[in-house]
């Protein structure tokens, strides 16, 4: 079957981690062809380049994207991935309206899209009115790279750890703010993933914790994994995800995570974490005091969160959307 694929999105992301695994696990059978595009990947006119890219690539059988950007027209199947809607939600008013009048109309014309939890799958249908039938949900993986067994991350403190970016649904300023009313141990530190900015920098000085919050600035995929297992917990208390990746990351590298009631954490949790309500700052504050003082709970999370991270690999993931792409039963 030859397949052309959107590689645009091959890079240090969370969507070009799931490109690289699914890629890597190509079927035997599978001739793979790819957009010759320098266009970059937010450009609005990337539907229109993928159209004619489509109608260059003659002999392609089906059209898959990791990502959210579908052609403006096709003559062979369409399938591609849509993570989450947080460009209805923590984007600019152009972005909303791209997504609701240009990304939802052409996505009713794919033949199946992909997304990473039910949860996204709801939003999908009820925010953008996608038929449920095109929507397949397939979970992201985990490397066993993370897997509880390899370096530990030494440091001369206790820390709690946040991996991800300052985008407004992190929620990082009440996990700060929690963390500084926190009654814990004084010596625990804030690690997080990134290098200081502004907004974050004066937040932190505001309240009084400058000495114990660590920038660890890029951390290379490759040392994510010592770094989880040297933690005491993983802070993922976002305000919405499409999926959350540290959640099973963490969990797979034997440690506690703390994470949000909100969007498709719950689901992705299992029972396996402590879930707070992300917009309450007592609430997550109660949380760090649990999982710093209460040993008994802290090992129930971290065993509960090795069963739960086992079900979720990479090889799972890959095995099922190739299904998707090559599935003959189609629309």
């Amino acid at each position: 079957m030859r397949v052309l694929i959107d590689s645009r999105w091959d890079a240090d992301t969370g969507i070009g981690k799931l490109y690289r695994e699914v890629m890597a696990r190509a079927p035997a059978y599978i001739s793979p062809t790819f957009v010759q595009s320098g266009m970059g990947l937010g450009n609005l006119l990337t539907p229109l380049m993928l159209a004619r890219q489509i109608r260059m690539h003659n002999d392609a059988d089906v059209f898959y994207s990791p990502s959210f950007m579908p052609p403006l027209y096709s003559r062979i199947p369409v399938v591609f991935t849509i993570h989450d809607l947080m460009h209805l939600f923590y984007y600019t008013r152009w972005h909303r309206l791209y997504y609701q009048q240009v990304i939802a109309r052409l996505a009713a014309k794919a033949d199946r899209i992909i997304t990473v939890s039910q949860f996204s799958k709801g939003q999908l249908v009820d925010l953008l009115g996608i038929d449920e039938r095109l929507i397949t949900v397939v979970y992201n993986g985990v490397d066993d790279r993370y897997r509880a067994n390899g370096d530990i991350y030494e440091s001369d403190a206790p820390y709690f750890l946040y991996v991800g970016n300052r985008r407004k649904n992190k929620n990082l300023p009440a996990m700060l703010t929690a963390f500084a009313r926190a009654a814990v141990p004084l010596d625990f530190q804030f690690f997080l993933t990134g290098n200081s900015d502004g907004e974050t920098a004066v937040l932190v000085e505001q309240l009084g914790i400058g000495n114990r919050v660590r920038f660890l600035g890029h951390v290379p995929e490759e040392n994510l994994p010592a770094l989880y297992r040297g933690a005491h917990a993983t802070l993922f208390v976002s305000l919405m995800e499409g999926f959350g990746l540290p959640i099973v990351e963490s969990m797979a590298a034997g440690t506690p995570v703390l994470t949000s009631t909100a969007g498709p954490l719950p689901e992705v949790a299992g029972g396996a974490a402590l879930c707070v309500d992300p917009h309450d700052i007592g609430a997550i504050a109660h949380g760090m005091e649990v999982l710093a003082t209460d040993s008994d709970r802290h090992g129930q999370l971290k065993a509960a969160g090795l069963d739960r991270a086992a079900q979720f690999t990479w090889a799972d993931t890959a095995a099922r959307t190739w299904e998707v792409i090559t599935d003959k039963r189609r629309k």
